[in-house]
């Protein structure tokens, strides 16, 4: 198994293989290892909530995706597994103003054959933490099998 992430080729076919609120949001794949995986977003005004900040739901999202990847990484992206969250608990500790540049980092913390743990730290660009997270995933089909 190697230790490093994809390379920029392989990590966009990963991405563009990332259905739904991934695409919607317009999250950005930046790092794709079996260490780490990196989500980026650049926050928008749509992004946002009443209060002008970083929206919860988005939070959640960005840590439920990073985390997910984190437990599926394999050497050959074809072979890759979709995670389905089992749980996942959210803290928040910072707004976040459009404009802002953000990011979630997630670490596998413990994984069997079927389940695994992660981990996860939302920050921006001065590594400010924003949020943090932890989730339980269970691995499902091979994304190849999926529409």
């Amino acid at each position: 198994m190697s230790d490093q992430s994809y390379p920029a080729a392989t990590l966009q076919q990963v991405e563009s293989s990332l259905t739904g609120f991934f695409q919607d949001l317009g999250c950005q794949l930046k790092e794709y290892g079996p260490e780490c995986v990196v989500v980026e977003l650049l926050l928008l005004p749509r992004h946002l909530n009443n209060a002008s900040n970083l929206h919860g739901g988005v939070t959640a999202t960005l840590l439920d995706v990073a985390m997910g990847l984190c437990g599926t990484w394999v050497e050959q992206p074809e072979q890759r597994r979709v995670a389905t969250t089992l749980s996942m608990n959210v803290n928040f500790s910072a707004p976040a103003p459009a404009g802002s540049r953000i990011r979630a980092v997630a670490v596998c913390r413990s994984a069997g054959h079927k389940v695994f743990m992660a981990s996860c730290d939302l920050l921006d660009e001065k590594d400010q933490l924003l949020a943090f997270g932890e989730g339980v995933y269970k691995r499902g089909k091979l994304r190849s099998e999926l529409p």
